[in-house]
């Protein structure tokens, strides 16, 4: 089993979260980073910021289901879409885990950057604004 740090589409309640299907959920976490928006979904690079999302415990098969979501070849980790490294992250009771995390394999646009690293708040920011 693996433990797995989620920031953007695979939340729940999104897009790909049923990837997660059969998944443990470990609770809401952060890790060190900073979080931009792609428009159909973000990326998470290396920075000083905290990133918000959640950890979970998967088996093989559903490691591998998101390897594919996220575009990432664990023959070709440099020429993949994202990364899988590992991190530390820390959940809400200060515990700190070690857990593998998408990493953007790309440059990303500085002015796409969301500050408070929380893609689920940014998403609602973004219907709010799109409100008559």
């Amino acid at each position: 089993m693996t433990e797995v740090f989620v920031y953007g589409t695979l939340l729940r309640g999104l897009r790909f979260h049923g990837a997660l299907k059969g998944a443990t959920f470990l609770g809401p976490a952060r890790v060190r980073g900073r979080l931009f928006d792609l428009g159909p979904y973000p990326a998470l690079a290396d920075g000083p910021d905290q990133v918000h999302g959640e950890v979970y415990r998967v088996d093989a098969g559903t490691l591998a289901r998101l390897d594919r979501i996220e575009d990432f070849d664990p023959r070709d980790p440099e020429g993949s879409l994202y990364r899988r490294v590992v991190r530390r992250s820390w959940l809400p009771d200060g515990e700190f885990r070690d857990v593998q995390v998408y990493l953007y394999n790309a440059r990303v646009d500085p002015r796409r950057r969301i500050p408070h690293g929380d893609y689920r708040r940014h998403l609602q920011s973004l219907r709010g604004k799109a409100t008559p």
